[in-house]
């Protein structure tokens, strides 16, 4: 396996609809905001210094946002150097003091799954390599060690869409958090460029903008509320995979209970209940049992 380095008019006819807020609102906006600065050229030339104000204001927003993080490259190096001479256990350690540091990288995780996966500890490598997948889900390698992996554990996948959570989760299937933040960034300035259109300009340049307008803003706040979904998600998972060789999976949350069968590592579960030391979860199976919460790392 291969290391993953790293208009002028004030008409409210023209936006439609009937006598009331909807149609006059605009209009009222434009009115206050327009008192006192003169018509034609000189009001475009206000526009365009607006919209150039924001977007360096936006643009310093995601400088700040991507300040560097110290020696990151020399650990992550480091670790990538230790994999290659065979010393798992200590690159591991390189790989998870990053995570430990708030790195979320696909890379940190897809090559810490890999050393789990050398030493054995095939549970947590599913549980790495799924957290990896969150980040890059359009990742093939990612996806062909994931794959190699579940069929050394021989239990299918218990990601697989059956119910209507599943669905409204699918662009997260597509894209990653980081990934859907940069359509609502280039989303966020397309649209401060149709707003300014919208009350700077007339005529078709006016209409064209506000349709255009209504569209980003539909996508805008899409991608941001997926974004921070899937980041809700990745910290707050309901899944779970089996750390240990032999989980005990009960009828109930105590060993009074019968015992229904012993799960080897690796195992994916779906969360659904906690009582005390015990995890109620659901196989691929459908079937429904408790389980140590030691023996099982969420995802």
């Amino acid at each position: 396996m291969e290391i993953t380095t790293l208009g002028s008019g004030l008409e409210v006819k023209r936006f439609g609809g009937t006598d009331g807020w909807p149609a006059f609102r605009p209009a009222l906006l434009r009115m206050r905001i327009f008192a006192g600065v003169p018509k034609g050229s000189a009001r475009r030339y206000l526009g365009l210094g607006l919209m150039i104000a924001l977007t360096c204001l936006l643009l310093t927003g995601v400088a700040r946002a991507q300040s560097p993080l110290g020696d990151i490259n020399t650990v992550f190096n480091d670790g990538c150097d230790l994999y290659e001479q065979g010393d798992f256990g200590l690159a591991a350690e390189h790989f998870e003091s990053l995570i430990a540091r708030g790195v979320k990288s696909a890379a940190v995780y897809y090559n810490l799954g890999n050393c789990y996966y050398k030493q054995g500890h095939t549970g947590r490598a599913v549980a790495t390599y799924r957290r990896g997948g969150m980040l890059a889900p359009r990742d093939s390698d990612i996806k062909t060690n994931l794959n190699l992996v579940r069929s050394v554990v021989g239990f299918r996948d218990t990601t697989a869409s059956y119910d209507l959570g599943g669905v409204a989760v699918f662009p997260l299937r597509l894209a990653s958090p980081r990934e859907l933040m940069l359509v609502f960034y280039v989303g966020y300035y397309l649209t401060i460029i149709c707003l300014v259109c919208v009350l700077f300009f007339g005529g078709n340049l006016r209409r064209k903008s506000l349709r255009i307008l209504i569209v980003l803003l539909v996508v805008t706040v899409g991608a941001l509320g997926f974004a921070r979904y899937g980041v809700s998600r990745f910290n707050n998972g309901s899944d779970g995979v089996v750390t240990s060789e032999k989980a005990e999976f009960m009828s109930g949350p105590g060993t009074a209970f019968d015992e229904l069968a012993r799960l080897p590592d690796g195992v994916e579960v779906r969360l659904r209940a906690r009582s005390g030391i015990w995890v109620e979860v659901e196989l691929s199976t459908g079937d429904i049992g408790w389980i140590r919460e030691k023996d099982i790392e969420k995802i």
